[in-house]
């Protein structure tokens, strides 16, 4: 059964944080790939490139790396509202064979018993749950979950539209050929 990982996001932009870790935990938990799966109309987050940019800059920036893979299943399957757990059953039904691993971080993991139709969720899918130092985390999920200590990467996409907008370097935030497409298309000004 191939052990798939999930590491959902607007990805708005995909920054090199995101494939920092992604390349942590592919090695720490020996997944088969990780599926970067781009949030088409994410429920409760405003975006600020269209869903196509945002999955073109995750294509660029997964590209090379045989176990990633940029997904616009969202997009595709018009998931809308794309809560997670529907975005899952989905998926479940078009790779019933695979084996789920949905990636979050300390903060998402908390804030779990918030989640639309959690209880499902969690008969669904493990966890891998990114710890921060400092967080006391309360067990949730427990036995279907890996926790795995978070190496510190200071960089949002947040801080990156700013620094497009204020016309600064995004070079080293972001992979080579996303700040190509960025500047290219004209993303964030």
């Amino acid at each position: 059964m191939q052990k798939i990982g999930i590491f959902g996001g607007a990805f708005d932009p995909i920054h090199i944080g995101h494939i920092i870790l992604a390349q942590d935990i592919w090695e720490n938990v020996k997944l088969d790939k990780i599926v970067f799966l781009v949030n088409y109309k994410p429920p409760h987050k405003e975006t600020y490139a269209s869903f196509d940019d945002r999955f073109n800059m995750v294509k660029l920036a997964t590209s090379g790396f045989e176990y990633f893979e940029a997904s616009d299943f969202e997009a595709v399957e018009n998931i809308v509202p794309s809560y997670t757990v529907n975005v899952l059953e989905k998926l479940k039904e078009k790779l019933n064979e695979a084996e789920f691993y949905l990636i979050i971080g300390a903060d998402q993991y908390q804030a779990l018993p918030s989640w639309y139709n959690y209880s499902r969720l969690l008969e669904m899918v493990d966890f891998i749950v990114l710890k921060r130092p400092g967080w006391e985390l309360k067990p949730i999920a427990s036995e279907k979950v890996i926790f795995l200590d978070e190496r510190i990467i200071d960089i949002s996409s947040t801080e990156i539209r700013e620094r497009v907008k204020q016309g600064k370097s995004i070079r080293f935030f972001v992979p080579e050929r996303v700040s190509d497409y960025i500047l290219r298309k004209g993303l964030y000004r």
